[in-house]
């Protein structure tokens, strides 16, 4: 008995030291609401999904054909999606970006799809991306995509279109993006 209380009040002396921080200077706990990261993905065709997912980084270079140049607003991977990208190379400010942006996009392991799916592009893909809000903000309409692999793990899945919209806290800027 004697060694149960001795328990619970070492437990209770522990949580209190450990969830009782103050700010200096302050007369009590602070707390401040941290803004986050999100997208949403709507697909339809082999692929039917419409998912919410966190936003790992939205990121502004230099337009040009290297790597991280551009405009990028990547996806945490999760239970659904194993990760994924929206690039625009040749981003230059707010605005619609047609024929030069891609979308990748990896749907994870699960029933439906016991190997995953890649959507890939291929003849007659259409890719529309708009960015607005200095980067904040966007949204991809994607059309005949074609996912690596169908719900059986057969090759050359099937057609899949959709859209995807983001909003992000804040937009990282390459060295000679600042502003």
């Amino acid at each position: 008995m004697h060694r149960t209380l001795f328990a619970l009040a070492l437990v209770a002396a522990v949580c209190a030291a450990g969830c009782g921080v103050r700010s200096r200077g302050g007369s009590g706990p602070t707390a401040t609401a941290t803004p986050f990261s999100q997208a949403h993905i709507e697909l339809n065709g082999i692929i039917s999904i419409s998912h919410d997912v966190l936003v790992r980084q939205c990121y502004i270079g230099k337009p040009g054909p290297k790597l991280l140049n551009g405009y990028s607003v990547t996806f945490a991977p999760d239970q659904l999606i194993d990760g994924g990208e929206v690039l625009v190379p040749g981003f230059s400010g707010d605005g619609t970006y047609v024929g030069s942006a891609a979308v990748i996009l990896n749907v994870a392991q699960g029933p439906g799809f016991p190997h995953g799916t890649t959507l890939e592009e291929r003849p007659g893909t259409k890719v529309s991306v708009t960015v607005s809000d200095g980067g904040k903000s966007g949204r991809a309409v994607l059309t005949d995509y074609r996912s690596l692999y169908g719900r059986n793990g057969d090759e050359r899945g099937g057609l899949v279109s959709g859209s995807i919209t983001w909003m992000c806290a804040q937009v990282a800027r390459g060295p000679t993006m600042q502003g």
